[in-house]
């Protein structure tokens, strides 16, 4: 099945074929790997899209945002795409 965060990845990889992509490791059966980080190669900065449920709604934080206040609350796929492919283009234009 897939799910949200499947389509938001394959959205952000069509428009930046070098995005890494890490989904947070379970070490507890209980513990929730619904946490995925999107960066590119050789760049420090970094932005997380985060549910548990793997599907919208999405909280989106980045590197740039000076706390957890600043994070962006994402209800649909094309948002999250969006909000991913600008962090990551204002990254390359620097």
């Amino acid at each position: 099945m897939e799910h949200d965060i499947d389509r938001i990845i394959a959205g952000v990889r069509r428009l930046h074929p070098d995005v890494v992509v890490v989904q947070m490791s379970k070490y507890l059966p209980a513990d929730d790997d619904g946490l995925w980080w999107f960066r590119l190669p050789d760049v420090d900065p970094d932005i997380q899209v985060e549910s548990s449920s793997y599907d919208c709604p999405f909280i989106v934080e980045h590197s740039g945002m000076k706390s957890s206040s600043e994070a962006i609350h994402v209800n649909f796929v094309e948002e999250g795409v969006h909000i991913v492919d600008r962090y990551l283009r204002s990254l390359k234009a620097r």
